[in-house]
């Protein structure tokens, strides 16, 4: 109709979403940190790969999506990428890879280098723990960790453990109490995975602390009851304990000696016995025995009537 107003024309083209990368929080998508003191490449390149590749920018990763700086849609994802990495990955990483202007790109392949320096040397230093390592006073869990671990690095310098070299390497190093179970394991048909070997082991290591404790408890129980009776049973009179110094057959040092050859030997009295052998006469006393004043009572004084 003639003179009516135009309306804009309609397009099926969606509004474009605008989505801020640097909202997100990088710990919650790459739990780690890479270390050049600990063997985790590997498992950090897969958490962050992962990462980007989980919101469609794994091409700032590879290359496969080509550089354009000027391009604000291409510059403003880059930084972000490029600031998720600087999150997880320690100073002595970064002092050594990052270089000024750097793309995400150049950054990761610098990491990746840096890592993969100088294999040889780190395969064999590495293989040397790998074949020694034994677990000592470790549990199961933090054995098998170890050597997952060290089992880990070398596979990041070109050598890879395969799954019963790492299973028959870690049976060998076991303490010598898992000697059975791990008996058990080496001889199966088919020789287990590593996590399968790893929970046998450890359900055997809590098998043998429940049974320390039960033997440990029975042990207390055996003793107490014991303790209880010998304690009980000691009230006759002969259990008790006499006094110092008291002689039941007369012999000792009493406040008489007693009789001359009648039972046991008078000792050092105040007043010599009549039969005793001595003087019947009042004989002075020793003024002291063993350094000991005698009494003042038993004292007499020369010349008194």
């Amino acid at each position: 109709m003639s003179g009516s107003p135009s309306m804009p024309a309609m397009t099926d083209a969606p509004a474009p979403v605008i989505f801020s990368y640097a909202t997100i929080n990088v710990r919650q998508h790459v739990p780690i940190t890479l270390d050049l003191k600990l063997p985790n490449y590997t498992k950090w390149s897969a958490f962050f790969t992962a990462m980007c590749g989980k919101f469609g920018l794994l091409g700032h990763i590879d290359g496969s999506i080509p550089a354009r700086p000027t391009d604000r849609t291409w510059s403003q994802p880059d930084a972000c990428v490029r600031s998720w990495m600087y999150g997880c990955i320690d100073n002595s990483v970064l002092d050594l890879a990052m270089e000024p202007g750097q793309t995400v790109r150049d950054l990761f392949v610098a990491i990746t280098n840096l890592f993969q320096a100088n294999l040889e040397t780190h395969a064999v230093v590495l293989g040397q723990e790998f074949h020694s390592m034994t677990q000592g006073d470790l549990s199961i869990d933090a054995y098998a960790q170890r050597m997952k671990h060290t089992a880990d690095a070398l596979r990041d310098v070109g050598h890879t453990v395969s799954e019963p070299q790492l299973v028959l390497n870690l049976l060998r190093g076991l303490n010598p109490r898992f000697a059975n179970t791990a008996d058990i394991i080496a001889n199966a048909a088919v020789l287990p995975s590593f996590i399968s070997a790893h929970n046998t082991l450890w359900l055997k290591e809590l098998r043998l602390a429940n049974d320390a404790k039960v033997s440990s408890d029975t042990a207390l129980t055996a003793i107490a009851p014991s303790t209880t009776s010998a304690t009980t049973a000691c009230t006759s009179p002969s259990c008790r304990s006499s006094p110092s110094g008291t002689n039941h057959n007369g012999g000792g040092y009493g406040a008489r000696g007693g009789g001359g050859k009648g039972k046991g030997k008078g000792g050092y009295g105040a007043r010599g016995g009549n039969n005793g052998g001595g003087s019947s006469h009042p004989r002075r006393p020793r003024a002291s025995w063993a350094g000991v004043p005698a009494p003042a009572s038993s004292r007499l004084v020369l010349g008194s009537a």
